[in-house]
């Protein structure tokens, strides 16, 4: 149907004001529907020619048969378009589309089979050209065979016939009209990227959402670009990557910071943290890669009690296995009247979107943000830290009060806990998994842990915030996205720190190297040194395996190799400042007169950077710089206590 005047018009005036906004300027996020790709980003006056291209497929589904296979088309021209006539082809055989009409920078999913596409992707198709499964969803004519789960080609022809757009992957004939060279291949180089569900998509600029220049390559796609930040990547079903490809960015006058705590662990996270989730009076969302502490769960229970609505989202499947502490907090939660649910991929036809949620955030009442590095546990909150020793793993968190943050990092946990999506399972008393836990277990007791002397005894408050940018993994935690920004700007006279429980030296499989499959956060601050920068790197030393390739102190002899052959400013070490371990995702960057903190979930491997749920917060800030700085340099410098009291379980990479 084409739309009436008004409404073209009012589009288009939305995409002429996106489009002429300066993206560092100050935003609101607000939750929207989980779409894939985008609707309605781009516009230009309606007498413009139209053109479209394959934006994504999926040839290997997640449903049984394959049934949800599929192809989104996008209008990347500058008008209004219909599909009547366009036609889908493998070479064997065609469909013609039915006549949609797709605004400009619209897309539209046809589905082999559109009830299994929904299912799979909690959104319904356009289309579907196989079997007609939804009476309410148009169907293409013709005959299609399936999609190869090996290899095939995908043609896109206009109403006359001719190739619009091509891609061929896998062990596809690369020699089709519309294509040139080899063909884009599965990105498998770990062993978290299934071939099974991987969805092929184009790299696209995240303000317009257009996809970058069109090359009927291989490097036009995410999976066949060689860039080891921006390619050398797939997503999957019911990714969010239009809404968060493009990180939230604030700022606001130095007349009126927003309030913000700084937190380090061990040292006063747990009393922080309690203070923060006892203060509210509406709401507390919480996205985690685990929750058990008791006492944390108490201040959950008594404010669900009091009516305050509670709702968390919790990883499913960590890599030691779902606790029985975690079961007794989300009973004890859940009976008071709160909402735990679980990213599962063992319940019907789940299949999780993410690998891990390993992201650590809270939202409280809709305007303070807490982002951590740290689980919601004893080990990495202890609460026993007020009397002056105690025993832990090194940490940061930023809490800040601003509705802006809050309603971007909502935003996230909105997308991620739609129960829409077939991986989210709310706890049930009577699952044998996401139920209760043993009739005999008792729930952990807080102990009086010893041999760290606390040094940071009340958190940091700071007033000098002017910006910051909130950004997630797998969307925008590398190219696009604000740390290789950030990285990328400094030269002489500035200054990086990074704190991490791990930076490996390189990605892909773990018989490569460097040079083969390099870390692009580690060559970044690299070549940060190389510009003149100064750059620290302290990474974990007491979960380190040394015999491991990819281990810390691979990374630490790679880089100190490198700065002694080139006599640059860059050094690395282990650490193990308060007795079990650096758990930290830090990274400090003094750029000139901007002093930035980054504090996220992120690890420094592949998997947590292209397919992991993280969140992470850039703050600009020359106090929250000087405070986290403190802490790094006395880390630098501390010795290693030798502790073994207490080993806490290794954290998961």
């Amino acid at each position: 149907m084409i739309p009436s005047l008004v409404h073209t018009l009012l589009l288009a005036a939305l995409a002429f004001a996106l489009l002429l906004s300066d993206h560092r300027s100050p935003r609101q996020e607000t939750p929207s529907q989980n779409l894939f790709l985008p609707l309605q980003t781009h516009s230009a006056p309606t007498n413009a020619t139209s053109h479209a291209l394959i934006s994504a497929f999926v040839p290997d589904g997640l449903a049984a048969n394959d049934v949800d296979e599929a192809v989104a088309i996008q209008n990347v021209g500058r008008a209004w378009m219909s599909l009547a006539g366009w036609q889908l082809s493998d070479g064997e055989g065609k469909v013609v589309l039915p006549g949609i009409s797709m605004g400009p920078g619209e897309t539209i999913w046809c589905a082999q089979q559109a009830a299994a596409f929904v299912q799979v992707w909690a959104m319904a198709a356009d289309c579907e050209y196989g079997k007609d499964t939804d009476p309410d969803i148009p169907n293409a004519e013709g005959s299609m065979p399936r999609l190869a789960n090996n290899g095939d080609e995908v043609q896109l022809l206009d109403p006359a016939g001719y190739p619009a757009d091509a891609v061929v992957y896998g062990s596809g004939d690369v020699g089709i009209e519309g294509w040139q060279g080899d063909a884009v291949q599965y990105y498998q180089s770990a062993n978290r990227f299934s071939r099974s569900g991987q969805v092929f998509y184009r790299l696209f600029e995240p303000h317009s959402a257009l996809p970058l220049a069109d090359t009927d390559a291989q490097s036009d796609w995410a999976q066949g670009n060689p860039d080891p930040a921006r390619g050398r990547r797939a997503a999957y079903p019911g990714w969010d990557l239009a809404q968060f490809s493009q990180a939230a960015h604030f700022a606001w006058p130095t007349t009126s910071p927003p309030p913000a705590r700084l937190l380090i662990a061990p040292d006063n996270t747990f009393a922080a943290i309690q203070e923060l989730f006892a203060s509210a009076r509406n709401q507390i969302v919480i996205e985690a890669y685990e929750f058990d502490h008791p006492m944390l769960v108490d201040a959950l229970v008594d404010r669900a009690r009091d009516g305050v609505e509670v709702r968390l989202l919790i990883e499913g499947a960590p890599v030691a296995g779902l606790t029985d502490d975690t079961r007794w907090a989300a009973q004890q939660i859940v009976e008071a009247g709160g909402d735990v649910r679980f990213m599962v991929n063992d319940v019907g036809d789940a299949s999780d979107r993410y690998p891990y949620v390993h992201a650590k955030f809270a939202v409280v009442d809709g305007h303070t943000t807490l982002i951590s590095t740290e689980n919601f546990g004893l080990t990495s909150m202890p609460a026993d830290a007020a009397d002056g020793d105690t025993l832990g793993r090194r940490g940061y968190a930023i809490l800040i009060t601003d509705r802006a943050v809050a309603e971007a990092a909502f935003a996230v946990f909105a997308a991620d806990s739609d129960p829409a999506h077939s991986d989210i399972f709310a706890w049930q008393r009577d699952h044998p998994n996401y139920g209760l836990p043993p009739t005999d277990y008792q729930p952990p007791t807080p102990s009086d842990q010893s041999g760290y002397p606390v040094r940071y005894p009340l958190p940091a408050e700071i007033g000098d915030a002017v910006e910051a940018y909130l950004f997630t993994s797998p969307e925008s935690s590398l190219t696009p996205g604000p740390l290789l920004e950030l990285i990328d700007q400094a030269g002489p006279g500035d200054v990086i720190l990074s704190q991490q429980l791990y930076e490996e030296p390189f990605w892909g499989s773990a018989d490569g190297s460097p040079a083969l499959d390099p870390n692009p956060r580690l060559e970044a601050v690299i070549a940060a040194a190389r510009r003149g920068a100064t750059v620290r790197l302290l990474l974990d030393g007491y979960f380190d395996l040394d015999a491991d390739t990819r281990s810390n102190s691979a990374t630490i002899d790679y880089v100190n190799n490198l700065a002694a052959t080139e006599g640059i400013d860059l050094q690395a070490r282990l650490g193990n400042p308060t007795g079990a371990g650096i758990h930290a995702k830090l990274h400090l960057l003094r750029l000139g007169d901007d002093d930035w903190s980054v504090v996220s979930s992120i690890n420094g491997g592949e998997v947590s950077n292209k397919l992991n749920r993280e969140v992470a917060l850039a703050l600009r800030s020359a106090q929250g710089y000087d405070y986290f700085a403190t802490v790094f340099w006395q880390d630098w410098t501390q010795p290693n206590p030798d502790l073994s009291t207490v080993i806490p379980t290794f954290p998961q990479k």
